[in-house]
């Protein structure tokens, strides 16, 4: 990232990435489809503070699965800015860094996110410096999702859209299970990401 100030409006798609899967790639590819965006900043986290105990691998290599899952995306492009900092990982410590940098972002969450925002570290200053995203992968109860809209609306003026993308059945808890029952998850990351998986001896 630099200090200078970039024109550009940008989708961040956040998350541990252990490990990336077609699902993560789907909905940022809906996200850049249907709303005004320049790119998508794929942003690996470092010590993600409301993550469960699941065993995740080094940094370098989540980073570096997420480069081969979108080398055929020429919008998509991977930032070490949450990996480089220390301590926890909060949205808002990220946003307070990038919000002056750009035209406008767009946070890319799923669903089942938007239920917890409000349990985020300064939500108040998520909602007012970034426009949420939201991608209903889980078959989450749409009227359970307006009705968290309106009321993040409502309590801290947030800026929140749905993003209309197909039925995503991923899942890393999954795919970790998988890999360690030595059953192929090329269908789910892709081969390049699958042969990386298997050479670095990842989730045995």
């Amino acid at each position: 990232m630099t200090d200078s100030f970039n024109n550009d409006v940008i989708g961040i798609m956040g998350g541990t990435f252990n490990p990336i899967h077609k699902g993560h790639i789907g909905i940022a590819r809906c996200a850049y489809e249907q709303f005004d965006i320049d790119r998508i900043i794929f942003m690996p986290s470092g010590t993600p503070a409301y993550k469960d105990n699941s065993p995740i691998v080094s940094a370098k290599d989540r980073c570096n699965m997420v480069e081969l899952a979108i080398s055929p995306f020429e919008y998509m492009s991977l930032s070490t800015l949450e990996i480089d900092r220390p301590g926890n990982t909060y949205t808002a410590d990220t946003l307070a860094e990038l919000y002056n940098l750009y035209r406008k972002i767009y946070f890319i969450i799923g669903a089942d996110s938007l239920f917890h925002i409000q349990e985020w570290y300064h939500p108040e200053y998520v909602c007012s410096h970034c426009h949420l995203l939201c991608a209903n992968r889980n078959d989450q109860s749409v009227t359970e999702l307006e009705k968290q809209k309106h009321f993040l609306e409502d309590k801290y003026s947030a800026k929140i859209d749905f993003i209309i993308c197909p039925d995503m059945p991923y899942s890393s808890t999954a795919i970790r299970q998988k890999v360690k029952n030595h059953i192929s998850v090329s269908e789910d990351v892709g081969i390049e990401v699958e042969e990386y998986i298997t050479a670095n001896l990842l989730y045995m």
